[in-house]
């Protein structure tokens, strides 16, 4: 690091912080990130793309890790925490820290700000009982810090036309003559939002509680309509800023998903939209391959694992949600990158109970951790499998990878 004073310091507001101290120190954050992110991204406002951690009723969540010179902001990673809570498992929660704004001052670069804040940002992590952790951004850049691509999304583009054939063969003529389902936007708490919550709990994983659920639902100015039958919620919708992707979408039934579409796209008067899905989603998946000429499968979020024996047993019960896992035993060595050592975990399947321990029996394989997470969590995972006897992972038992790993943007930081 070059020779410039420079001073680290953490900022997080506990209650003896008052709630007018809490929004100044925010803003001064913010207008540093706000001015970063702006060289690139023109206009960025973060305290409006993520009122669920900047809004000042929640400006206090964020745990601010900062580098100063004469005290002026230079280097900036914030950490949101996220508990993420398995549908129908009481016990099954892992915490994670979700790192963002990540921002250097231009004329600061070089001199391994951000080297220290992520060692810092890790350091909090641990300290806080985080299992993992999560960021979005230049994969690459963040391999260098021990985070990789993991999980696969679905990106299914629907057009007008699709959507018309599909309703077509399934409903008849005097059906579709009228809509059958209405939209209505929704932008502050209301009678609806219990319904949402609820409809929202129906996912297998879920990340938010009643309380953030709306804020969060409007990250990145994505707006949320309810979906109204009779003017009866049956379900929601989430419309990117620009009104052409469909970030999340839950209903009591998806039986009529096409018509829900269709009466959709006919009233924004849109004609194609992309639907994202992750892989546990196979109620939504099986109905939008009907609807779609392609979709496109492609990692998900960049993850660091802390806790391997809490984050593989969380993501193998999450995969049993909705895939059957073969009964059986598998041991996965775990090469640190730092020192080279090896540890090895049991993995191992019941027919009441999925868990992950430290062991000393012998690998099956041997993955590095970069490595663990491509071939374990990605759809790098289908090919590896095709190596046959070269395979790394050719003992594996039948069914159990890919693991699940993937959030919705409303979820995101």
């Amino acid at each position: 690091m070059e020779n410039t004073k420079w001073e680290y310091c953490q900022e997080r507001y506990g209650e003896d912080c008052t709630e007018r101290d809490r929004i100044k120190k925010t803003e001064e954050i913010l207008d540093f990130a706000n001015m970063v992110f702006s060289m690139e991204y023109s206009g960025t406002d973060f305290a409006f793309l993520l009122p669920k951690a900047y809004s000042p009723e929640r400006c206090g969540i964020p745990i601010h890790h900062i580098i100063k010179e004469e005290n002026a902001i230079k280097a900036l990673i914030d950490i949101y925490p996220v508990f993420l809570h398995l549908q129908g498992y009481s016990d099954r929660t892992v915490k994670a820290a979700y790192v963002g704004t990540v921002s250097v001052h231009p004329k600061a670069r070089g001199r391994g700000y951000m080297i220290e804040l992520m060692k810092a940002a890790e350091e909090t992590a641990r300290d806080q009982g985080c299992a993992l952790m999560i960021l979005d951004g230049e994969r690459h850049r963040y391999q260098y810090y021990g985070f990789e691509r993991a999980g696969i999304r679905y990106c299914f583009q629907i057009e007008l036309g699709n959507i018309t054939h599909c309703c077509a063969n399934s409903y008849d003529a005097a059906y579709m003559a009228a809509p059958g389902y209405s939209f209505e936007k929704l932008e502050r708490e209301g009678s609806f939002l219990d319904d949402l919550y609820g409809f929202y709990r129906r996912r297998l994983v879920t990340a938010r509680s009643r309380e953030d659920f709306l804020l969060c639902l409007q990250s990145y100015g994505a707006s949320v309509y309810v979906i109204l039958r009779d003017g009866k919620p049956v379900g929601y919708v989430v419309l990117s800023s620009d009104g052409e992707t469909i970030s999340e979408i839950e209903m009591n039934d998806f039986h009529e998903f096409a018509r829900v579409l269709y009466d959709l796209m006919k009233d924004f008067d849109v004609e194609r939209l992309v639907v994202n899905a992750g892989m546990d989603e196979t109620e939504k998946i099986v109905e939008l391959e009907k609807m779609c000429d392609f979709c496109n499968a492609c990692m998900s979020h960049q993850i660091k694992i802390l806790d391997y024996e809490t984050v593989l047993t969380f993501f193998m019960n999450w995969k049993q949600t909705y895939s059957t896992l073969a009964i059986s035993d598998y041991v996965l060595g775990v090469r640190n990158a730092q020192t080279g050592c090896v540890e090895n975990y049991l993995l191992s399947v019941a027919e009441d109970q999925i868990c992950v321990s430290r062991t000393e029996r012998a690998a099956d394989t041997v993955l590095e951790e970069l490595e663990l997470v491509r071939i374990l969590t990605t759809s790098l995972c289908y090919v590896e499998q095709q190596k046959g006897e070269q395979s790394k992972i050719k003992n594996a038992p039948a069914g159990w990878f890919p693991l699940p790993f993937y959030l919705p943007e409303a979820d995101t930081f």
